[in-house]
């Protein structure tokens, strides 16, 4: 029995190398696998690594220089550098200044070695002065950075029942104040809802406006609203954030009638490693300024904050916090909350106060 069953093991200890097409077998006395046969010759290496020459040339750290990050996504970024673009790759020893992060993301500045033509390595990524970021949903530990050193996130969202979602533009306007960054609201194809639709939309902006958010009602099919949309983004480094489905890119080329050469542009760039649904991209204005470009998501989960301090982004309930009987209070099953009376008055708009309670409830479950 102890034959057949080494005969068995022997026949399953074998592999193909998926390069050279050779079969391989397990070595008991080396404890590695083996080619099973005639390899590859010393003239066929030669001749392979002649066909496929060393792609840079050797540089030296004298020639480092700064620039801009236009595009990621996959191995690959897109460089600018005083109106050059470049292909860049992270190298190993990259060092970053934003730990547990995104290590390249749009809107960086980072440091790069020209490595031939258009070729480029990043060697180093400088702090960011302000970032969007979600948690990353493969590890609950590591934030996903959406754009870094932008003045102003557009949360965007649609005027249809299934994407005018207040909750997920609620955890947007949290996580733009946590990342320093000034956040207006645009509800994009109003000319969708009937009269019903339209009320909704009122009252929703109107919640917005009464805590200070700017809400810009735009429309790609009638031009409503494009024009204050253009004033908003004119001179500053935006980025349009939302749900998949919202209309960002429409809503771009309105802002850019030749975003579709541009697109093409950085697409013949980065086409080795690119996958278009995962792109991030960062498009100049015709006006001045700059604006990104991110892919839509479905989930937004805001990354490691406070339970403690969320209701300090929500601007409506730091009017009433002082009058709470506990300094430490959650405003949610505490005796005399000022927070929670001033929802029963209606100070505070219900929808509001159930979307912080939905995202207290999500961080206790991502803790748990």
């Amino acid at each position: 029995m102890g034959g057949d069953g080494d005969k068995k093991r022997k026949k399953t200890h074998r592999q193909v190398h998926k390069r050279k097409g050779i079969a391989k077998q397990w070595r008991k006395g080396t404890g590695r696998w083996q080619y099973d046969g005639e390899g590859e010759s010393d003239d066929d290496q030669l001749d392979r690594k002649l066909s496929n020459p060393r792609q840079y040339h050797l540089v030296s750290e004298d020639e480092e220089r700064d620039a801009l990050v236009l595009q990621t996504g996959g191995p690959l970024a897109i460089l600018l550098d005083e109106g050059e673009e470049l292909r860049a790759r992270p190298r190993r020893s990259t060092t970053t200044e934003n730990p547990d992060a995104t290590l390249v993301a749009i809107g960086d500045r980072v440091r790069y070695l020209p490595m031939g033509e258009d070729e480029a390595v990043i060697t180093h990524v400088y702090a960011r002065d302000s970032f969007l970021l979600r948690t990353s949903i493969r590890d609950a530990e590591y934030a996903q950075v959406l754009v870094a050193n932008i003045d102003q996130v557009i949360v965007t969202a649609a005027a249809t029942d299934e994407l005018l979602r207040p909750g997920l533009i609620d955890r947007y306007l949290v996580a733009a104040a946590m990342g320093g960054i000034h956040a207006r609201i645009c509800i994009n194809k109003i000319d969708l809802p009937d009269r019903d639709g339209e009320e909704f939309i009122d009252e929703l902006a109107t919640m917005y406006e009464q805590v200070g958010y700017e809400v810009l009602r735009t429309s790609c099919v009638t031009g409503q609203g494009l024009d204050e949309l253009r004033a908003a983004v004119e001179g500053k480094l935006s980025a349009f954030s939302g749900h998949s489905g919202v209309g960002k890119t429409s809503l771009l080329n309105q802002l850019i009638p030749e975003l579709d050469e541009k697109i093409s542009a950085l697409s013949d760039q980065s086409q080795r490693g690119m996958h278009t649904t995962t792109r991030s991209t960062l498009f100049p204005l015709p006006s001045g300024g700059w604006i990104a470009d991110t892919p839509g998501i479905r989930e937004f989960g805001l990354f490691q904050f406070d339970a403690s301090d969320l209701h300090t982004y929500f601007p409506e309930f730091l009017r009433f916090a002082d009058d709470c009987r506990f300094p430490s209070c959650t405003h949610t099953h505490e005796p005399d909350c000022g927070v929670k009376a001033a929802v029963e008055r209606e100070d505070i708009h219900p929808l509001r106060y159930r979307n912080y309670l939905q995202i207290l409830e999500s961080e206790d479950d991502d803790a748990s």
